[in-house]
């Protein structure tokens, strides 16, 4: 695992709870300390969710091992990914380096949310063994694993990416490599339509929130887009209603030109500044992540039918 931070630390977790070995590298000034206590409170929550047995702990934690060796890290993987910042040039240094190290056989992967496969790729000695694996935050709570292969991967490691995911109870699903993949291309194209909507001062942020958590979030677990049109009928779908609303839906293709660039010109980032849409000054971020990953947990429970996962 390259990367020490939350999502590379929580990909790990992920992976050894899996039952997988797994060494996390960062770079030599990195605290690893940090992320060994991350996986930790990881173990601790999927604990006192009943998601995992306490007695396991001391199994599960030493499979995770901590080095600021690059070579000690990749030199026995069979499975590289990295999840250090979204730059291509960044990433694919990381990569370059494992490659010096790791064996010929061994599969190289990130967990990149929008960067084209293809192209971090094309900088890899061995480009055929790149295989994208996008884990989506919390990682070791949130099933899905976008695969995204890029032109020069070999079918051989799209297979073994997604049978190693399917191995440590992930659901992968086969993505194209376009910009946003799937996952994050849907998310932006919900939050680009409420970021116009707010814009013209039809609705307010809350509302927006309140429409997904409440009526979205309850619906969708069960029952996809796809197999909604289904069940509505393809007919009702695509008449009269539905067209008014297709014609009036905004296409707004630069983020900076809607309120989002406004914040950010006034130095709002959201959360991690305490303003963005919402004021976090007042509001606790960890316990609003608690939360949020409390909730991820009751619906796992519900999609696996009332049963604890073990």
């Amino acid at each position: 695992m390259i990367g020490a931070g939350t999502m590379g630390t929580h990909i790990a977790f992920s992976l050894a709870l899996g039952g997988a070995e797994v060494a996390v590298w960062d770079r030599p000034e990195a605290d690893l300390a940090d992320s060994a206590k991350r996986a930790e409170q990881a173990f601790d929550f999927v604990v006192s969710e009943g998601l995992a047995k306490a007695e396991d702990k001391e199994a599960v934690l030493k499979r995770i091992s901590f080095t600021n060796d690059m070579k000690e890290a990749a030199g026995p993987a069979g499975f590289i990914i990295e999840a250090v910042l979204e730059d291509i040039g960044i990433k694919q240094a990381v990569l370059k380096q494992a490659e010096e190290f790791c064996s010929e056989n061994a599969i190289l992967s990130s967990t990149t949310s929008a960067l084209s496969a293809t192209s971090i790729q094309a900088a890899l000695h061995k480009p055929s063994r790149f295989c994208i694996a996008h884990y989506a935050q919390p990682a070791y709570l949130v099933k899905l694993v976008e695969v995204v292969p890029g032109e020069q991967t070999d079918e051989a490691v799209t297979e073994a990416v997604t049978q190693l995911l399917n191995d440590t109870d992930k659901t992968p699903v086969l993505c194209p490599d376009i910009p946003g993949f799937l996952w994050a291309r849907i998310q932006h194209a919900v939050l680009r339509e409420f970021v116009c909507l707010v814009d013209k001062g039809l609705v307010t942020p809350e509302a927006c929130d309140t429409i997904l958590k409440q009526g979205y979030a309850s619906r969708l677990p069960a029952m996809g887009a796809f197999e909604h049109a289904d069940l509505a009928g393809l007919d009702l779908i695509s008449g009269d209603a539905a067209q008014a609303v297709w014609k009036d839906l905004y296409n707004v293709s630069d983020p900076h030109e809607t309120s989002i660039g406004k914040l950010l010109k006034e130095g709002h980032t959201g959360m991690r500044s305490g303003q963005g849409f919402y004021n976090w000054k007042d509001r606790d971020p960890d316990q609003f992540k608690s939360n949020r990953d409390t909730e991820i947990v009751r619906r796992v429970k519900i999609q696996a039918g009332g049963k604890v996962v073990m």
